[in-house]
């Protein structure tokens, strides 16, 4: 069994792989839009996510196929590109990454972003406290161990609430949830009543708690207090929806997915598409930026190809999307094909993910900043800091910023390389969920967007001189604040998350948001083909790859 030392990378320990994108060499100035795409690719990925770059790797490694893996941004990645902003770099949507030690846990997400980087990514084990949930002077912290949690619960909480129970449970809905898991695996010659008919036959305890509010658990089957219901839904930002209508089964999964530890990319999360590039070079393939995709191709209900949005037209028997279950099917195809197959319809009952507002600060010296991520709950005057859903409704629907609620982390402390790569540079970010209505009125109103950014950024900072004390006195050289963060510019709604998280998504719309579309020769990756985030979008490029060729036991092979 290997040790912390072989598993993660240590201080002072020689970096490996492709050469770091740095302040001298930003991933910006290794990549431009190709004169010449590849002729007859053996398949075409849209969007290089970690679900594109993981399918196209796949593909290349696996089968010898010539992917042609298309971006429309400037630099590849997804959720894991950075921008690159007057010296500073700043992570797009990889904060923060559980379920990295192969040993512990699940077990699997580890040797898949193995196999996908060619074993090249490093990784860097975040401090066991790796975070802090902070309610008004109420402070608490999260611990890389049930066991650890359960002691410092107990010992603060006495009598509120049955914590050793909501541990059992938490393994108990990870269990089941594999019957979830296999409504993307069935065939799809399986009648939609016989795939429905088993999971509500095998869906045990994921199926009936996720049709089940966080809140509703908590307070009512654990007995749980108001505080510590509270305490235990300081991750809500994650899954995007309050303790109030947040389906418990998700939240339990996504404190599941953090119970051992949380693991942050040495050299960034932009070196995933730096560790791709050269295994798709190497079997003929090619990874294309600034090359939107207007519309995929499709002739007799067969998907042959795609047109760019310069106008060149690549075909190949093979379209895959990472491009979101939305942009695919309805931006991405005819409007007619889209209705006759269903799909536009669809998005008539489920919605996107809330999108986020940011404040970004880069500072130019070296500043000692926590490297654990700093939670602060919202406080409004008049409403008790642990009524999560109240606060959300000011903060969302009253545009009540002041008071409002923010996710705090220094990717500068965090990433053990930043100083080799970015010496004397420093940098903080603040996250808060936003909302259709502010990303649509601010892309429409441009006096909107810079009053509103003004003030997120106004409030955010507040947030940032309350629990990072060592700042004061200091200037940042770069202040930048607005909204949506910007992991996918062209989302729908400026969603970070893909669709809505709701119980719906994982029951109701559960058996077409799979691989497998009903257009021949089109397939769907990334985190609609599957669950939400970094995690659910690497899992869905092994699930898109054993659908297409058929090599189921590539999902359990570790």
């Amino acid at each position: 069994m290997k040790t912390d030392a072989e598993l993660f990378f240590q201080p002072g320990q020689a970096h490996r792989g492709p050469p770091l994108n740095t302040f001298q060499s930003p991933a910006k100035s290794k990549y431009q839009k190709p004169s010449d795409y590849l002729d007859c690719p053996d398949a075409i990925v849209i969007g290089s996510g970690i679900g594109g770059l993981g399918i196209a790797s796949t593909l290349a490694q696996k089968r010898g196929m010539k992917v042609l893996l298309l971006e429309a941004n400037s630099v590849p990645g997804g959720c894991t590109h950075v921008h690159e902003i007057d010296g500073f770099e700043f992570p797009s949507g990889i904060d923060s990454i559980g379920d990295m030690d192969p040993r512990l846990g699940r077990g699997l997400y580890r040797p898949a972003i193995d196999f996908i980087t060619g074993g090249q990514l490093q990784w860097a084990k975040m401090p066991n406290k790796h975070e802090t949930a902070c309610f008004g002077d109420d402070v608490y912290p999260w611990y890389s161990s049930p066991e650890q949690n359960i002691e410092w619960v107990e010992k603060t909480f006495p009598g509120e609430g049955d914590v050793r129970a909501y541990y059992r449970l938490e393994e108990k809905i990870e269990w089941w949830a594999w019957s979830w898991a296999m409504t993307k695996l069935l065939p799809e010659g399986v009648p939609l009543r016989i795939r429905e008919g088993f999971y509500k036959a095998a869906g045990g305890a994921w199926r009936a708690y996720m049709q089940r509010s966080v809140n509703d658990v908590f307070r009512k089957e654990l007995g749980f207090s108001e505080r510590l219901a509270a305490v235990f839904s300081y991750m809500y930002g994650n899954h995007g929806r309050t303790p109030e209508h947040a389906p418990f089964a998700f939240h339990a999964v996504n404190l599941f997915h953090y119970r051992d530890g949380a693991y942050y990319p040495a050299g960034g999360a932009s070196q995933m598409a730096e560790c791709v590039r050269p295994i798709l070079e190497r079997h003929g393939g090619q990874l294309a930026v600034s090359s939107g995709v207007k519309r995929i191709l499709v002739e007799d209900d067969r998907a042959v190809g795609v047109l760019l949005e310069d106008g060149t037209e690549i075909r190949s028997k093979l379209v895959i999307s990472d491009a979101s279950a939305y942009t695919t099917f309805v931006e991405l195809l005819d409007p007619e094909v889209s209705r006759r197959h269903g799909y536009s319809q669809r998005f008539d009952s489920i919605g996107p993910s809330p999108s986020h507002v940011f404040l970004e600060l880069g500072y130019d010296e070296d500043i000692e900043l926590p490297k654990e991520i700093i939670w602060h709950m919202p406080t409004y005057e008049g409403v008790s800091r642990w009524d999560l859903s109240r606060s959300d409704d000011l903060y969302k629907n009253h545009m009540k910023l002041d008071g409002m609620a923010g996710y705090l982390l220094s990717p500068s402390a965090r990433e053990p390389l930043h100083g080799q790569r970015y010496p004397g540079k420093s940098t903080v970010i603040v996250l808060a969920e936003g909302i259709p209505a502010w990303v649509d009125r601010a892309r429409a109103d441009k006096a909107f967007k810079a009053d509103f950014s003004a003030a997120v950024g106004e409030n955010l900072l507040k947030i940032v001189r309350r629990h990072m004390p060592m700042l004061a006195g200091k200037q940042p050289t770069l202040v930048r604040s607005g909204l949506p963060m910007g992991c996918n510019p062209r989302a729908w709604k400026g969603c970070s998350l893909g669709l809505e998280p709701s119980a719906d998504r994982f029951v109701k719309h559960t058996h077409w948001l799979r691989p497998k579309t009903t257009i021949s020769g089109l397939w769907l990756t990334g985190q609609d083909a599957f669950s939400a985030g970094f995690a659910g979008s690497m899992v869905a490029s092994r699930l898109t790859y054993s659908a297409i060729t058929g090599d189921w036991l590539f999902m359990l092979n570790t």
